[in-house]
């Protein structure tokens, strides 16, 4: 049994790590994957944006990315309802609203995974024209999806995956940086 954890473990070092050139460190253990003590919390945004809706936008994110590395299905919906009465709210026309609205309407924190890569599209295409000042982590998880890897944006350059959660937290890398 001892050498399956660790087979598992080497294999989640190996496949979360590529050549990217500010890779984090994998670190596991037993008892964190056994004992989840805390839910992950966001720093807070130090990027500041030229549109205040897309600022809003932009946190609204952040708090369904944040409810997803908790794997909290029901806090990811109620964060994608809030986003999506923002959206409405505003004078912003974004091609991923469909996306939301599936997040918003779905149970199952997986689906609600696979919408949130089509979150993740469209609103660093939005942050990227609108910051003007601070840093966004644009980070990847080579492993989502089976092997696809998807991305997804934070805050802090830390890795904190919200496409697997308290399985595999901290894997993954920043693919680059937004300012």
């Amino acid at each position: 049994m001892k050498r399956i954890y660790i087979s598992v473990v080497l294999l989640a070092l190996v496949a979360c790590g590529d050549s990217k050139s500010k890779q984090q460190t994998v670190e596991v253990s037993q008892e964190e994957t056994t004992h989840k003590t805390e839910a992950y919390s966001s720093e807070e945004r130090n990027a500041a944006f030229k549109n205040p809706e897309v600022a809003q936008v932009y946190d609204d994110y952040n708090l369904l990315k944040t409810a997803l590395v908790n794997t909290d299905a029901e806090a990811a919906k109620n964060a994608a309802q809030v986003m999506l009465k923002n959206i409405e709210a505003s004078t912003l026309e974004l091609g991923f609203v469909k996306a939301i609205q599936a997040i918003a309407d779905e149970d199952d924190v997986n689906i609600q995974r696979e919408h949130f890569e089509a979150v993740t599209v469209g609103v660093k295409d939005l942050v990227e024209e609108n910051i003007v000042s601070g840093t966004l982590y644009y980070q990847y998880c080579p492993m989502a999806f089976d092997g696809k890897g998807a991305y997804w944006i934070s805050n802090e350059e830390k890795i904190y995956n919200p496409y697997f959660g308290d399985v595999m937290l901290n894997c993954g890398t920043v693919d680059a940086e937004i300012n």
